[in-house]
């Protein structure tokens, strides 16, 4: 399996994750997502939600050990589906993305749902979507949600 030379997979607490093989830069690109687009009736637990109900499929490749954080290093450039760091990451530092800047609703279409263990002060304890935040956590994730849900969000203002 091919997997870019900035990182590399390794054990996180009870599962896989991505890690940093050496120091990553802030705003530098660390991966391209790749897949077929799907609906929402034949997709999986890794896929990427792009529209309502359109989704990037998982190449069931390294990208489907990218965890979740509720305070994440890094982000997706939803132009063109590159994962980009946040913040300057240290060599062996896991990386992360909120999931719910790309998720609206994981309890739709089979329980998705988990719990989160990500220990950040901000720690959300259960992640089920974009949806069921309240205004005032939606409003600290704005800037870096997908284009579906910027347009979900806007029509609840």
């Amino acid at each position: 399996m091919f997997i870019p030379d900035l990182i590399k997979i390794k054990k996180s607490h009870n599962r896989k994750g991505l890690f940093a093989k050496k120091i990553i830069k802030k705003g530098e690109t660390i991966f391209h997502f790749d897949g077929q687009m799907g609906d929402g009736a034949h997709t999986n637990a890794e896929a990427l939600q792009i529209d309502e109900d359109k989704f990037l499929e998982s190449t069931a490749k390294f990208d489907d050990f990218l965890n979740h954080s509720c305070n994440p290093n890094c982000c997706i450039d939803w132009q063109i589906l590159n994962l980009v760091a946040l913040k300057n990451i240290q060599k062996d530092e896991e990386l992360s993305f909120n999931y719910n800047v790309s998720e609206y609703d994981l309890l739709e279409g089979g329980n998705f749902t988990f719990k989160c263990k990500c220990g950040s002060k901000n720690c959300l304890k259960e992640i089920k979507g974009f949806k069921y935040l309240t205004h005032i956590q939606r409003k600290e994730i704005q800037k870096f949600i997908s284009p579906f849900l910027k347009n979900k969000f806007e029509q609840k203002l």
